[in-house]
């Protein structure tokens, strides 16, 4: 392991300044960009990825392991890595290309997407950690890109096969293995390559099937971006160029919700530990900025924007007290934390190099 401090410790030692690790992409060029993990208390950064490409972090539902893309021996492998750095391994895999990894809610499995040559031909796959087996989910010719578990089957059930009976023949069955398997939302691809569109889809060990079609007719008519739901999963964001622009919006039990609606683009939903608030990205101040928005009102207020600078790829403390983002108001992109009010923002490394895709580390569960 190999630690180095990068940030003012006298900015991490004021009263109510940002604590808890932070995951993050380090660096100076793509080919040396390393994962390490940042304590925002002391401002002491580990590195605990390969160094060879790697790609985003994302934390196991327990806080203890880390998830991320990686230079395979064929193209691009997932690497899990316990939080201070022991325990490393790649993954074994059947394809080459093989990126966006994303945790089961038990811990116990990893689903990504996965291509032989990194075309836009991809399909889910599910690695079982403890069994060491790689499975294809979906069904035969299924393609789809950056899949996400959903934590529970409760939206689910608010699914009505009765009221869609051109759907029930695939939507019953698709529940009953959901609530033996688990269930995945992921962008889902269909057309062509010169005419290709994206819709979300519900995907199960052999079935995927689009999902807005249950709930809002002519769906297909726009395209569908990132899917992430809440963590309970009652609450599914996503983003679409349904009215006109890049917008997000919320499926809940009372319907589908544009929660952004503005002229600018909006995109990159993240959410809240409670479930109420997002995080995006967006351009409505002029530049590329991070704001939030109370779901239950669709009231969008700014978190960190600048007139001079960008800022982007937020994360939610676990307390809901910080959101950390990157910004290049100092140069090479850095990490910042900013209250979600908005406010004077905490700069939290400073280098050498770039900092990039923090992802805040959950409350960590007791054995």
């Amino acid at each position: 392991m190999n630690s180095v401090v990068v940030c003012a410790a006298v900015a991490c030692a004021l009263l109510g300044a940002p604590s808890g690790r932070i995951a993050f992409v380090a660096g100076t060029e793509q080919e040396d960009q390393c994962v390490a993990v940042l304590d925002a208390a002391t401002g002491e950064i580990t590195r605990v990825g390969p160094g060879s490409r790697d790609g985003a972090p994302v934390w196991s539902p327990d806080g203890r392991w880390l998830a991320f893309q990686t230079s395979g021996p064929d193209g691009l492998a997932v690497c899990v890595v316990r939080a201070d750095g022991s325990e490393r391994r790649l993954l074994t895999h059947a394809r080459g290309w093989n990126h966006a990894p994303r945790w089961s809610p038990d811990g116990k499995r990893l689903a990504y997407a996965s291509d032989a040559d990194m075309g836009i031909r991809q399909q889910i796959l599910v690695y079982d950690l403890e069994q060491n087996t790689e499975t294809a989910w979906g069904g035969e010719g299924a393609l789809a890109l950056r899949p996400v578990w959903l934590p529970t089957t409760d939206l689910m059930q608010a699914l009505d096969p009765e009221s869609q009976s051109d759907m029930a023949a695939e939507l019953l069955p698709l529940k009953e293995e959901a609530e033996r398997e688990g269930a995945l939302l992921a962008v889902g691809l269909a057309g062509g390559e010169s005419k290709l569109t994206s819709e979300i889809v519900l995907i199960t060990p052999t079935r995927c099937v689009p999902m807005l079609p249950l709930l809002v007719k002519d769906s297909f008519r726009f395209a569908e971006w990132f899917v992430e739901p809440d963590r309970k999963g009652r609450q599914i964001a996503y983003e679409s160029n349904d009215g006109g622009d890049r917008e997000l919006f919320v499926i809940g039990r009372k319907g589908i919700t544009n929660v952004s609606n503005h002229r600018a683009a909006d995109w990159n939903p993240v959410w809240s530990e409670d479930g109420q608030w997002l995080a995006f990205e967006s351009f409505r101040g002029g530049r590329r900025g991070v704001h939030r928005v109370l779901v239950g009102t669709a009231n969008v207020t700014p978190v960190a924007v600048r007139p001079n600078a960008d800022c982007w790829a937020p994360s939610w403390s676990p307390d809901g007290e910080w959101i950390a983002h990157v910004s290049d108001e100092t140069g090479a992109p850095q990490l910042f934390a900013t209250p979600p009010q908005g406010g004077d923002s905490v700069q939290l490394t400073r280098g050498p190099g770039f900092a990039l895709a923090p992802a805040w580390q959950p409350k960590v569960k007791k054995d």
